[in-house]
């Protein structure tokens, strides 16, 4: 309570600032008054909530990570994918890294390897999944499929980023084979595309607007339900790079990928040869329920019987309405209030969790008895885990 009087006098220093940040300031710029109008010609109701699906099933992550006192960085990764009639398997991986000095470097390595495993869950069981399911992973598709273009900075590991695109590549094909719906679902989005695809509508040449798509949603929709009008994501955030991975990928390689071990390299010219004929991935907002959080939903656009590849959409373009609707149907049905934007994820994510207590007991144990030496942490680690 010691510091609230110097926070209210912050407050009140910012206060006109801060009202315009939330959108509380009645009055409006020209350009926004045109992304008021844009979003509403955008918004469209949503389609009564139905299981359009055969079975549906859902796919999330958890991780941690621990520095042992001899230097060396340790990662548990686990995922798990629930189903209907009681469907679950998981998979959990364990990496051991030498001395990580970058901080960055080791919050990329865990984030990829979680994205990889969520992945890598979905295409060890496809062959189990019957025709018209649908499978829900926690996250956006297009960003995990589209920022990661270069190698990871850790010995050993460069070629990472480009395993998870490999895995990427095949788990479309494989829904397409067996006709499954993939989606991708987040309940929460820092993006801006929808706000620089109306403003491009309107001659408005923006890639990096200031406007935040969840910040127009929050300003104008709040209270309403409704989807905004889906997009076609293609060269959106790989417009400079799509020439030269489809014309030289040997070139690109070379210049972004350039530590890969030898033995990796024509594997890796394949993968980045592949990337711009790689489906474009299908967005859209949604708000299930006046008040809530919107969600962003990405959907592979093969999965939609849709031909169109990531090169061949420059860099965006909206799409009809209706080529959402299953989906948007079946996310509307599983829509379980504030803090469960979806059922079955929200299941998994509780269940998938890695607490404190698990790694550093349960874990941090059996690693000692298999490598029958006693585990220290590091004196940062030590603190953290208590």
């Amino acid at each position: 309570m010691k510091f609230i009087g110097e926070f209210v006098q912050e407050i009140d220093k910012k206060k006109t600032s801060f009202q315009q940040l939330f959108g509380l300031d009645e009055k409006q710029s020209k350009l926004e008054s045109i992304l008021k109008e844009e979003l509403e010609s955008h918004w469209h109701p949503l389609p009564e909530p139905r299981n359009v699906f055969t079975e549906e099933y859902s796919v999330d992550s958890s991780s941690a990570s621990r520095t042992l006192s001899n230097g060396i960085d340790f990662f548990i990764i686990r995922a798990l994918m629930l189903g209907t009639g009681n469907y679950n398997k998981p998979k959990l991986r364990f990496e051991m890294v030498k001395g990580i000095r970058d901080y960055n470097v080791i919050t990329g390595f865990e984030r990829i390897l979680r994205d990889l495993i969520e992945i890598e869950i979905v295409l060890d069981n496809i062959e189990e999944l019957p025709e018209n399911s649908i499978v829900l992973i926690d996250g956006n598709l297009y960003g995990r499929f589209t920022h990661l273009l270069q190698e990871l900075h850790l010995r050993g590991w460069h070629h990472l980023p480009l395993v998870l695109l490999d895995a990427m590549q095949r788990l479309f094909e494989a829904c397409v084979e067996r006709k499954v719906m993939l989606v991708g679902v987040s309940k929460f989005s820092k993006t801006r595309v929808v706000t620089a695809a109306m403003l491009s509508e309107r001659g408005y040449d923006v890639a990096d607007p200031d406007h935040l798509d969840v910040e127009l949603l929050y300003r104008w929709k709040h209270r309403e339900t409704g989807y905004t009008t889906p997009l076609l994501l293609g060269e959106y955030a790989v417009e400079k790079e799509v020439k030269n991975m489809y014309g030289d990928p040997d070139g690109y390689r070379r210049r972004f990928f350039n530590n890969i071990d030898p033995s990796r390299r024509e594997w890796a010219n394949g993968v980045i040869e592949g990337i711009p004929s790689s489906p474009a991935i299908v967005m859209f907002h949604m708000i299930p329920k006046g008040g809530a959080q919107p969600m962003r939903v990405d959907i592979p656009a093969c999965s939609l019987g849709i031909d169109k590849k990531i090169m061949d959409v420059t860099p965006f373009e909206f799409m009809e309405p209706h080529t959402v609707t299953d989906v948007a149907k079946q996310l509307t049905a599983d829509f379980g209030g504030r803090d469960v934007y979806n059922a079955l994820l929200y299941v998994v994510d509780r269940e998938v969790r890695l607490g404190v207590k698990a790694v550093d007991t349960v874990y941090k144990s059996v690693l000692g008895q298999e490598l029958g030496v006693p585990i220290e942490y590091d004196r940062s680690s030590r603190r953290f885990a208590r």
